[in-house]
């Protein structure tokens, strides 16, 4: 099994409400989108994350089909939005982290 590792401080990876999420999803042995297991296959971290509503802490992974998907969206509108990455020419926390993302879902 392979498992690319997110960073220790707060990922940007937007993944479902927890509300939404299976207790597979939101301790990462399911994807956080798709809800494939994910036991013995390779998956992406998203980073783990404390939930202020429920109080629970969570450790969403993702299959690499979701994280090509669902990453590449979310860094393409960020990049749109973050005023860093348009005007400055480089990329800020978040978008490093997102592209990060979106590599290892590329790699495995």
């Amino acid at each position: 099994m392979s498992t690319a590792h997110a960073p220790a401080e707060t990922f940007p990876v937007e993944v479902p409400p927890v509300g939404d999420m299976s207790e597979a999803q939101q301790c990462g042995r399911s994807c956080a989108w798709c809800d494939r297991v994910l036991l013995g296959r390779p998956a992406v971290d998203l980073g783990e994350r404390d939930d202020a509503e429920s109080g629970r802490r969570l450790f969403p992974r993702a299959c690499p089909d979701c994280t090509r998907d669902r990453v590449y969206v979310q860094l393409v509108t960020h990049t749109a939005r973050c005023g860093q990455c348009t005007d400055a020419g480089t990329y800020c926390p978040d978008s490093a982290e997102l592209r990060r993302a979106l590599r290892e879902g590329r790699r495995l």
